[in-house]
């Protein structure tokens, strides 16, 4: 940058310095022409005068003396003399501008190409007091010359300038830079920076703060990542050590022969439960990896679904086990279109009803109703069952928790449903609301932005 710099502010001085230097000479010609037009006027009245006073010899001997082209033409427009050419060779000049001029008003000037000297000549002339015409003309060669005896001194004046304006704005870039190679991207400061440049080095404190913070949530989020992955790992070990367990106790009893015949079916009925239980937990643990990683094994997408009809579906396939558990299902409500993946929106009410009916009680109810509201779809799971305690109910949708643990083995839960559903929920961009009483029962609002 202080090369770019450099560059730019001795650029910007030689454009002044040759803009200066073309002004200057045209004033100077401008001015050396006028001084000559002067000249050339007080030369003709002194010529006039003398010429009166002592005759013609006088002239002939100032004309020798003089760079100015002296001539003498009478009314018709003859050359009686002239300083430079034979008079007898000069044509007529009746029709000369500065002539013709002098002949009505006393004097006249033109600039005009001499063909007699092949160069641009400035001509005055003065009528005399016989009625000659006394001519006093100056070639531009002689202003050219002035000029270039005034542009040589100049000339070096303009190389020591180039010089000095190299060495200045080497000096000025040096200096202008040094704030901005004393600042510290990382920890910058403005105080002794320009006023322009501060603006600047706000903008990157507050990005260097934003960083920071951005940094700082970020080791915070692998620190909860890291434990939560350790907490997963755990609870998996845990949950898959138990029916493993049970599986390993009773399959070594019946190969060591310590079961009677009449008692191995009930025992292979209690593997076959394990194992049931263990394939239910993978599946479980499955389902909620592949949603925390954002994607699902579904090939389908985003389609319109009717969550009334997912509602209806759901409550048909859990009346058995309700029925089972002496708990009523029903569904109520209207067509509700949202825009999300079926077999995803079937797992989460399931979820949802599922506990209903394990948490519930005999002779309670699971009422779901799904309805339409301000834009949104509601979908509504309401019991009369155990409830939820309120210092468990922020921590419901965890993984592997549960509120009564002794229940949940009862009932075969993984402790995965509920954790499923906020993952689900999410995905589709959507929200759960929690409203439950210890003893009175639960109410669970699954919340999805509906469809134009």
């Amino acid at each position: 940058m202080k090369y770019k710099l450099l560059k730019q502010i001795f650029i910007a001085c030689i454009a002044v310095f040759l803009m200066s230097f073309g002004l200057m000479v045209w004033v100077m010609y401008d001015f050396q022409t006028k001084r000559s037009w002067s000249e050339l006027e007080d030369t003709a009245a002194y010529l006039s005068a003398a010429s009166a006073e002592h005759g013609w010899g006088f002239v002939e001997d100032v004309a020798r003396e003089t760079e100015h082209r002296i001539t003498v033409i009478d009314p018709a427009g003859t050359v009686l003399y002239d300083s430079v050419l034979e008079a007898s060779a000069l044509g007529d000049h009746s029709d000369r501008e500065e002539i013709v001029e002098a002949c009505e008003g006393g004097r006249g000037e033109s600039e005009r190409f001499s063909a007699s000297m092949s160069k641009k000549t400035m001509n005055y002339a003065v009528m005399l007091k016989n009625g000659d015409i006394l001519r006093v003309s100056m070639t531009e060669d002689t202003i050219v010359k002035v000029l270039l005896s005034m542009i040589q001194p100049m000339l070096a004046v303009m190389i020591l300038m180039i010089v000095l304006s190299v060495v200045l704005a080497s000096q000025f870039s040096k200096k202008i830079m040094q704030p901005i190679n004393r600042l510290d991207v990382e920890n910058p400061d403005d105080r002794d920076l320009y006023p322009e440049m501060k603006p600047f080095v706000r903008r990157i404190m507050k990005q260097n703060q934003q960083i920071h913070a951005q940094m700082s949530e970020l080791q915070q989020e692998h620190k909860k990542q890291d434990a939560m992955r350790r907490e997963f790992t755990a609870n998996v070990s845990h949950e898959l050590k138990t029916p493993l367990t049970s599986i390993s106790g009773f399959a070594e009893i019946i190969r060591d022969g310590m079961v009677q015949e009449k008692d191995i079916p009930r025992f292979a009925g209690n593997i076959h439960q394990e194992a049931q239980r263990m394939i239910v937990l993978v599946n479980d643990i499955l389902k909620l990896s592949r949603l925390e990683e954002g994607h699902t094994d579904l090939a389908e997408k985003m389609v319109p679904v009717d969550m009334h009809a997912v509602c209806e579906e759901v409550a048909g396939r859990l009346e058995m086990a309700a029925s089972k558990a002496g708990v009523a299902i029903h569904c109520e409500g209207e067509k509700a279109m949202v825009s999300g993946i079926r077999l995803m929106l079937e797992e989460i009410v399931y979820n949802v009803c599922d506990n209903a009916i394990k948490y519930n009680r005999a002779g309670g109810y699971v009422k779901i109703r799904t309805e339409c509201e301000a834009g949104e779809v509601r979908v509504t799971v309401k019991d009369n069952g155990i409830g939820i305690p309120a210092e468990d109910q922020p921590r419901i949708f965890e993984r592997f928790y549960r509120v009564n643990k002794s229940h949940s083995k009862e009932v075969g839960g993984t402790g995965l449903g509920l954790s499923i559903v906020k993952h689900g929920m999410a995905y589709h961009n959507a929200r759960t609301i929690l409203e439950s009483e210890e003893g009175v029962g639960t109410e669970i609002v699954l919340v999805f932005p509906g469809m134009n």
